[in-house]
């Protein structure tokens, strides 16, 4: 019984060969496996050139490199998880195990490999097919259609890939894309390398971008990943999904990608990071993800703090760029705040223009002069009538100091017990009264042009907006609850959404205050009604030339 034990483990090789191949499961890798491998074996500046045929379904590689003889064909290319021929001579070389070689078989149903090498030409087919599990336990079949025959022809190799798996047409700007923003990006390569694609000749992909920051590897991180050196880029547009993130290299290889967390401004950030340190392959686990997903294995130490710092680097670059972004919207907020305080400055100085010019006239009339150029004609709010000789005059009900006194006293009010003036508002009359008044001639009170307005953060306990009569301000309190939940709701303090209810605030301050002046100027009757009607007509009347104005259309 003994004699029938197995005395080890066998691969499965047609099963192998597919697992490998499905880690090349679009265009752009199964080719730029072989146009990289076309730069790494030769003595000279290669040319590459790549063909599609779409009515047969066929992708075409081909290179003036070194090309393959019958040794290496039988020792390297037929053997799966062969060491690299480079890494064998002790260079650094881009494949650990040569897996790339059947990466034609992940999108196609046949490889067809034709090379020449020192006048002998060798050309084979490997077909999905005989991966069949039935017929490929031990090897997968190698058709034969030259094997080292003569050939005049130079040296240099033919990739066919047959009979394109996928029911779709083959994508040519996915190929595209990935021969220049990857494949291209290699340093390793000491030729001046030429790639075409259906005969349009491809250059690295270059994203333009507005700043680049270099960080090295320090402390802890230096400690443990050696020098590395990181350059971050700020794109200066949104970047597709794919270039989101940081191309890890070692030697000069493309080995990674780092893709950059889902945060607001990582859409425009990319770059790239070269350790050379990440090249150890005696590591156990492995520090890159062999399945070839450009991914570094989370299970390796080294591999999981040397993401650590990309990540971290990335984020305090995300976080400045969110940090001026705010600035800029903080400053550009002030600026169209600024420029609607000027709006509402204009329009209610217009109106106030208009009040103070109706209460000149009827000061002017009840003086008898209605001359436009009296200097002297009062500013609307001011008290003006006062104890004098010129005309007869009635004390109304009011907080207006009318300037009588009672008994003996040095007042203007003539004899009195001193005991101080007396309240209430002088009024002209026509009619016989106890009292004479004159017009006050002081120099007008300066207005600075009428009302300012601002916009001013003053606590959420504060009210929506509030006047200051000491320098005719009106202030819109940016902190009230009412308008914070405006601007949470309409997304932007400059909105028109917002600017409705902030004017609406300032519009009554406004009222009220005019309606206060008013009533100073003995233009209302002293009573609690008059008020309240006079501040119903303003804000009803500014409502109105408000809508006239279109103000609020966006």
């Amino acid at each position: 019984m003994t004699n029938n034990l197995r005395t080890g483990m066998t691969t499965h090789a047609g099963r192998s060969l597919l697992q490998e191949a499905a880690r090349f499961s679009n265009e752009g890798k199964a080719v730029g496996e072989y146009v990289k491998n076309s730069w790494q074996y030769t003595d000279h500046d290669p040319t590459v050139e790549i063909f599609i045929n779409q009515e047969e379904k066929s992708i075409r590689i081909v290179d003036d490199s070194n090309g393959m003889d019958i040794d290496d064909i039988n020792k390297r290319f037929l053997v799966l998880h062969q060491e690299n021929i480079e890494r064998a001579k002790g260079k650094i070389g881009r494949g650990e195990f040569g897996t790339g070689k059947i990466a034609a078989l992940g999108i196609g149903e046949i490889l067809r490999v034709r090379t020449v090498r020192n006048k002998k030409i060798n050309e084979f087919e490997i077909r999905r097919k005989d991966c069949d599990a039935k017929i490929s336990e031990k090897e997968v079949k190698v058709h034969w259609i030259r094997p080292n025959d003569d050939t005049v022809e130079k040296n240099g190799t033919i990739i066919d890939i047959l009979k394109f798996r996928l029911k779709r047409q083959i994508k040519t700007n996915s190929i595209k894309e990935f021969l220049q923003s990857k494949t291209l990006t290699e340093t390793v390569y000491d030729h001046n390398i030429k790639l075409f694609l259906q005969t349009e000749e491809l250059k690295k992909k270059e994203i333009p971008f507005s700043e680049e920051i270099k960080i090295n590897t320090d402390g802890e991180f230096r400690n443990i990943i050696g020098d590395a050196e990181l350059s971050i880029k700020i794109a200066s547009k949104k970047l597709d999904e794919d270039e989101r993130g940081i191309k890890i290299f070692t030697k000069g290889i493309y080995k990674a990608f780092i893709k950059n967390p889902a945060a607001r401004f990582n859409e425009f950030i990319f770059g790239e990071c070269s350790c050379d340190k990440l090249i150890d392959e005696n590591q156990d686990p492995p520090i890159f993800d062999s399945s070839r997903r450009e991914e570094l294995n989370p299970d390796n130490e080294l591999a999981k703090k040397f993401q650590e710092f990309i990540l971290i680097e990335v984020d305090k670059v995300r976080k400045k760029l969110e940090k001026d972004a705010n600035a800029r919207r903080d400053k550009e907020k002030e600026e169209a705040l600024q420029k609607e305080a000027e709006k509402m400055k204009e329009f209610f100085n217009s109106d106030y223009k208009e009040q103070e010019l109706e209460f000149q006239k009827r000061a002017a009339k009840a003086k008898g002069n209605i001359d436009e150029k009296e200097k002297d004609l009062p500013s609307l709010g001011e008290s003006k009538i006062v104890i004098g000789d010129d005309f007869n005059a009635n004390v109304v009900e009011g907080d207006g100091n009318a300037g009588l006194y009672e008994g003996r006293g040095d007042g203007e009010g003539g004899e009195g017990d001193g005991r101080g003036k007396e309240g209430g508002v002088l009024e002209r009359s026509d009619d016989e009264t106890k009292h004479k008044g004159t017009e006050r001639k002081t120099k007008r009170k300066k207005s600075g042009g009428g009302f300012n307005i601002s916009f001013e953060n003053l606590g959420s306990s504060d009210y929506r907006a509030k006047y200051e009569d000491e320098n005719r301000t009106i202030i819109v309190n940016l902190d009230h609850p009412f308008l914070k939940k405006i601007e949470d709701m309409a997304g932007d303090r400059t909105s028109t959404k917002y600017m409705r209810p902030a004017w609406e605030a300032a519009l009554f301050e406004y009222a009220a205050a005019i309606t206060t002046q008013k009533g100073s100027s003995n233009m209302l009757d002293d009573s609690l009604s008059d008020g309240v009607i006079e501040m119903q007509e303003r804000v009803d009347t500014l409502l109105r030339k408000m809508t006239a104005l279109n103000i609020f259309n966006d």
